[in-house]
């Protein structure tokens, strides 16, 4: 009589001639009014504001992964259940969905060219053995082939989650996946994700995991909306690591710029002097680190509110670095001479994947050796030991997120042109400090660019323009906010009246007389100097304790002087070390340059 039951109702429903909704036992509730089966899509967040969809994004999830979806309840004439009630019951335990192209609406339970009816886990060699999960992530205890699903309208609202991982890994048990379906805190909906398992061989740059979706009841008004009750569930998946990349170029008229060497140390907390082991084949820096060639554990749970509320949060376990390497093509060759023609660590450009570190408190620590030398004569200047400190704030990098660390060495370096080895210990130390633009794109919400000076102290500077990050601009746009941050050693200074000024910068004549930090600093310390002029510059100039953060949250607390909706000129920003400072530099100067266009 049941099978009956369940004929008739889907008949009913596809004729759509029946305007009552029908309640029954849980395996017969369903609405005929209006009855739809549950069916499936989804976007794979890209480097850029675009997501990926149909068979691009199939791809990137090898065609397939794996949902778990619940249904909240409430009782005959009892108020709605909200999402985090503990009343829920299990729709999708783990159901497998598999994308083949021009198959939607071939059946009712495909709209979207993915298909979950019919499945089970040993079909073929494309599905998941039941070998790769625990007992919690099988559905269908592996056999059973899994049936299709209504939309019940008399739940307050599903609650959808999924993860997708490389076919090879799951097949070959490199990858091991569980779903945690009980709470570990009160935020017990936010709590119920996946602890993932990885091999050190295997690939978590195809691993990926959805947002927390949930559909609540009262929106499907228009069941042809994205997520509307009772229409197509999709689901937008975020790949689970982070990527980085190093570029350098440089600035020197009159010069090309070779490295030498990228000095680091195995230390959780080194100091500038105790990096002492010279790396001449890698781009090298000090940073805690987890590499994706190592094993390690992800636990995935979900932001409970703010801006990035439902999305993944991942945390990883497993034998971190001290110390960053990356590619080797930094070596054997003269940089770039701009930022749009910087040397990359790798010749392709290509990213390093790396797990994420959203609680990173580690600051960046670079040490280098460079060689100038002058193409006509063969003069050449060697550079010992130019040093550099990036906030820790910019280095808790995201899953999804793609991060690109420009250096720009300048005629304005805290390193040393006597030999380390202490032969002619009186000669004079430094360029002036050289500076190092930190560019930080991100794979989602936007990019931004940070450009920090390489010294001690240093200035970190990145710009805002209509909420969106300036990147790829040599520097910034007229009408950008622009921030500044001061470090001294690991410590963010708080900017005072007395430790920082602003200039407008201008020169007679740039060709020959260029504007640069050192030149800038020869020009505050000698005001007879009529060729490069600093002029105090005041306009929109104020004291903040927040900035905008690159995923739309803003960095709170962080102080920062703000430049605000700047014109198109010259600046530079000095800073003033504090009676503490023991370095060589008691000021350090970041030129920024503003176009009138992009």
């Amino acid at each position: 009589m049941k099978k009956y039951l369940f004929y008739a109702v889907a008949l009913a429903a596809f004729a759509s001639c029946v305007s009552e909704s029908y309640d029954g036992t849980e395996d017969e509730r369903r609405i005929a009014k209006g009855e739809m089966p549950i069916s499936f899509a989804f976007n794979v967040p890209t480097a850029t504001r675009a997501d990926n969809t149909g068979a691009t994004a199939a791809a990137a999830l090898g065609n397939q992964f794996i949902v778990w979806g619940e249904k909240s309840e409430r009782a005959t004439g009892a108020a709605a259940v909200t999402d985090g009630s503990n009343v829920h019951q299990l729709v999708f335990k783990n159901y497998v969905v598999d994308y083949v192209a021009s198959t939607a609406y071939t059946t009712t339970s495909n709209t979207k060219d993915w298909e979950y009816v019919g499945l089970k886990l040993n079909d073929n060699a494309a599905t998941i053995p039941t070998t790769s999960y625990t007992t919690n992530i099988t559905p269908n205890s592996g056999t059973d082939a899994q049936t299709i699903k209504y939309w019940d309208y008399s739940a307050t609202n599903y609650v959808f989650t999924a993860v997708s991982a490389k076919n090879s890994d799951l097949t070959s048990g490199k990858v091991t996946v569980t779903k945690i379906t009980e709470k570990t805190t009160d935020n017990m909906v936010y709590d119920k994700g996946y602890t993932v398992v990885l091999a050190a061989d295997a690939d978590p740059t195809k691993l990926y995991f959805s947002d927390r979706q949930v559909i609540a009841q009262g929106t499907g008004a228009d069941r042809t909306a994205t997520n509307a009750y009772g229409g197509n569930v999709t689901l937008r998946f975020r790949n689970g690591v982070s990527q980085v990349r190093a570029a350098m170029f440089e600035t020197i008229s009159g010069y090309s710029v070779t490295i030498d060497n990228f000095y680091y140390v195995n230390d959780a907390a080194p100091t500038f002097a105790t990096m002492t082991t010279a790396n001449t084949t890698n781009f090298a820096a000090n940073v805690p680190n987890l590499t994706t060639d190592k094993a390690a554990t992800l636990n995935v749970t979900y932001y409970a509110s703010g801006a990035r509320q439902n999305q993944p949060k991942i945390s990883v376990t497993g034998t971190v670095n001290n110390y960053l390497t990356l590619g080797t093509n930094l070596f054997g060759s003269s940089l770039g001479t701009d930022a749009a023609h910087a040397t990359y660590d790798q010749s392709t450009g290509d990213f390093t994947p790396v797990f994420p570190q959203e609680s990173n408190n580690k600051s960046l620590k670079l040490k280098i050796d460079y060689t100038l030398t002058a193409p006509v004569t063969g003069e050449t200047i060697h550079v010992y030991g130019a040093t550099a400190e990036v906030p820790a704030d910019y280095l808790q990098w995201k899953a999804n997120y793609k991060y690109t660390y420009i250096f720009k060495i300048s005629d304005n370096t805290d390193g040393k042109t006597k030999l380390p080895d202490g032969v002619n210990p009186d000669s004079p130390e430094g360029l002036y400090p050289i500076t190092f633009d930190a560019v930080q794109v991100v794979a989602e919400d936007g990019q931004a660019e940070y450009i920090t000076t390489v010294s001690e102290p240093t200035i970190t500077t990145f710009g805002v323009k209509n909420s969106a990050y300036s990147v790829g601009k040599n520097e910034y746009e007229a009408g950008t906010d622009i921030y500044a941050i001061f470090m001294e050693g690991s410590a963010v200074v708080t900017p005072t009246a007395s430790n920082y000024k602003v200039y407008s910068v201008t020169s007679s004549n740039e060709t020959i007389y260029p504007i640069t930090e050192a030149s800038v600093a020869e020009s505050v310390a000698n005001s007879t100097n009529n060729q490069i002029t600093c002029t105090a510059y005041t306009t929109n100039v104020s004291i903040v304790t927040k900035v905008p953060g690159e995923d739309g949250i803003d960095i709170d607390p962080m102080n920062a002087v703000k430049m605000g909706s700047v014109a198109a000129g010259v600046y530079a920003i000095e800073y003033t070390a504090s009676s503490a400072w023991t370095g060589t530099y008691d000021k350090v100067y970041k030129v920024i340059r503003v176009t009138a266009a992009p």
